[in-house]
This record gives structure tokens, C-alpha cells and sequence, in this order.
């Protein structure tokens, strides 16, 4: 009788700290990811291979390519990387730099223009870049509020995002633009 009593808020625990460990381990994967791609804009790389490319969505899935590397020879994650959304933007002053919101809290879904940005970075530029991916919540026991999606196809799923702010190198360009 005292096993029936323990039993449930011990697996409930149990639940819990697998769902925690798991996300934070999903989190620290995403950020390294997003760093390894933005660490090209940074350095001008990526700029400078995609010189003249001016279509955002190119732009976005090649920067996604960077992060996730090619469908042919992916790099492991513990997320869906084929379902990252990215969005690049400029800023004047680092004081300004806010990241994008990916999901609208009224609906519960997407946010319609997160994912369909790309600002092009130049030498001595400040940069936001934000990536987000919808994660499956496994348990949501104990009252953990960890889902951001509440309609839509990753209804139930929690919010992985990253965030990177840098000024960009002063970075030698070819032609008049690195854009």
C-alpha cells in the first residue's frame, strides 16, 4: 500500500528530470549549433560566399545549412534541424538590439514573419541572430510549463531558441558589397 502511495509522484519526479535533462542538453546542442553558423557572419565567410545573393529565404536556408550542415551529411542533433527558423537582423547600437519573437502568445503558433529575415551583415556591423525549433515536451508532469505551442501542427511541443549579438569583423569585401 505505501509502494501505490510513493509510486506515482516518484515516476512523476523521475519524468520531470528526464524532461529537464533532455532540454537542457537539446538547448546546449542548439546554441552550439547557431555559434558555429554565426561564427561565418562574423568572420565574413558567409557573406563573402554568398556575395550578390540577395533573395532572404536563400540567404536563410543557406545560413541554415551552415548551422545543420548538408542533407547529405548532416551534422548530429538532438533537434529537428530541418525545422530551425532563423532570423538576421541589423542594429545601430548594441543597446538596441532586440531578438525576434518566434511564437505569437494569441495563437499559440508561429509568429507569421519570424524565420523570413535576413538583414546583410558588413564589416563592423552589429548583428542579432535568432534561431528557434519547436521540441517535443515529454512529460509534463509536476505543473512544468515548458509548452509554447498550444495549436497547430507542434501543438504540446515547448520553444528552443538562441540568440547571438556580435559586431562583425572588419572583414576585407570583393566588388562595391558584400551583399
Amino acid at each position: 500500500m505505501e509502494f501505490a502511495l510513493v509510486a506515482l509522484p516518484f515516476l512523476a519526479l523521475v519524468g520531470a528530470v528526464f524532461q529537464i535533462a533532455f532540454q537542457i542538453w537539446a538547448t546546449q546542442n542548439f546554441d552550439r549549433a547557431l555559434q558555429n553558423a554565426v561564427r561565418t557572419i562574423f568572420t565574413g565567410q558567409f557573406q563573402l560566399a554568398n556575395a550578390g545573393q540577395t533573395d532572404a529565404a536563400t540567404l536563410l536556408a543557406s545560413l541554415k545549412t551552415t548551422m545543420c550542415g548538408p542533407t547529405s551529411a548532416t551534422i548530429a542533433n538532438v533537434f529537428n534541424c530541418q525545422a530551425v527558423k532563423i532570423d538576421v537582423a541589423t542594429v545601430g547600437t548594441l543597446a538596441g538590439a532586440n531578438s525576434s519573437t518566434p511564437v505569437d502568445t494569441n495563437t499559440g503558433t508561429w509568429n507569421t514573419s519570424f524565420g523570413t529575415n535576413y538583414a546583410c551583415a558588413k564589416p563592423g556591423t552589429i548583428v542579432v541572430v535568432t534561431a528557434a525549433v519547436q521540441f517535443p515536451t515529454l512529460f509534463n508532469l509536476m505543473g512544468l510549463n515548458t509548452r509554447k505551442f498550444t495549436s497547430g501542427a507542434g501543438a504540446g511541443s515547448s520553444l528552443l531558441t538562441s540568440t547571438a549579438v556580435f559586431r562583425t569583423e572588419p572583414y576585407q569585401i570583393t566588388g562595391s558589397s558584400p551583399c
